[in-house]
């Protein structure tokens, strides 16, 4: 780290622990979009962690503190056997400090003697993934969803994902469209079926919650063989559990990488599956509806859908939105989607039975 940032990170941790003297502020972790940094003080054997907001992604970074401090004041004063990173005040009680650049930064606890993993390799970690989300999902239970601010607007919502197909398809930008017709036609062959759940949701027969709405494995901390901590809440706000059950299950039971090229290695991972399932119900059914039980299944193969037609779009308008590594990489992201929907649809019938066993 060059010795001028070293000295800017330095007066915006200043703002935070003014008396503290700095030992050491360094990179820290593999996250995408925010920038993020560990530092240590002299006199201190905790560390702290220090990170830019990243506003182009997250347009309302008050809204996103807010909706922290809403989950601390929840978790506060109760004995939990699993934990969420705790936000520090500036010195004048603000959770965000704005630089002369308009960077925008906030301090949370670091989770002590913990680790992150990237990919479920034993049946154990899925079934403590489970129980750590269905522990968020219950402890959240009781907050008013209308209460939390939206971090991007319409992420999962079905209808504003096809609406923005639809729009790619109409344009044919990148003159694609002709080449991977077969691929639409899949996609456009089961809208109906899963714009159920939105309709269910919209008319109130699928309750709002306040949800995670990012639920991939190296979202939790684990200590040892237990999942202690849930992390990365930028998302969290308005939502449904679907959201969450359903984007855990196709990010950790999927048996390929979302860019295989290779479609024969893609494959659903239905002791993952049963393990996840097992966790993140256990925790759940008590606030569990009747009408979300019976379409508790499609969740995967929704949020599976939504990520595939949004790789799709991407394609069809010429790859303006996600970083590629090569010419067709949105469309072999599409069709690993597509694939991964196609090996849930062959087990639905057991993916039910074990989703109908744990909510008896």
């Amino acid at each position: 780290m060059e010795s001028s940032n070293s000295q800017n990170l330095s007066v915006v941790v200043g703002q935070f622990f003014p008396q503290e003297a700095i030992t050491e502020i360094i990179s820290f972790g593999n996250g995408h979009i925010n920038d993020t940094y560990r530092v240590s003080f002299l006199y201190d054997p905790k560390y702290y962690i220090l990170q830019r907001i990243n506003t182009n992604v997250f347009k309302n970074p008050v809204g996103i503190v807010e909706n922290h401090i809403k989950l601390q004041q929840q978790l506060a004063d109760k004995n939990e056997t699993r934990v969420i990173p705790e936000l520090y005040p500036t010195q004048n009680g603000s959770f965000l400090f704005v630089d002369g650049a308009q960077n925008v930064w906030r301090m949370i606890s670091f989770i002590e003697e913990s680790y992150s993993i990237d990919l479920v390799e034993h049946e154990w970690q899925a079934l403590e993934a489970g129980k750590a989300y269905g522990w968020f999902a219950q402890v959240c239970a009781t907050l008013n969803a209308s209460d939390f601010v939206e971090a991007i607007k319409d992420f999962h919502r079905l209808s504003f994902r096809l609406r923005q197909l639809n729009e790619a398809i109409a344009a044919n930008k990148a003159g694609r469209l002709a080449s991977i017709q077969d691929i639409v036609d899949f996609y456009k062959s089961r809208e109906s079926k899963l714009r159920v759940i939105e309709s269910l949701v919209d008319a109130g027969e699928i309750p709002m919650h306040v949800v995670h709405n990012d639920t991939k494995i190296n979202n939790l901390l684990f200590k040892d063989d237990k999942a202690i901590a849930v992390i990365d809440l930028d998302t969290v706000g308005p939502g449904i559990l679907f959201y969450d059950y359903g984007d855990a299950i196709r990010t950790s039971t999927n048996l390929a990488n979302e860019d295989e090229q290779d479609l024969s290695k893609v494959g659903f991972n239905l002791k993952a599956f049963e393990a996840f399932t097992n966790g993140y119900l256990s925790q759940v059914k008590t606030i569990v509806t009747e009408k979300e039980k019976h379409h508790f299944y499609l969740a995967p193969v929704l949020l599976t859908y939504i990520m595939g037609i949004r790789f799709l779009a991407d394609f069809l308008n010429g790859d303006v939105y996600y970083k590629i590594a090569f010419p067709e990489h949105n469309l072999v992201r599409s069709k690993v989607q597509m694939r991964f929907i196609e090996c849930m649809e062959i087990q639905q019938d057991k993916m039910i039975q074990v989703i109908q066993k744990e909510l008896m």
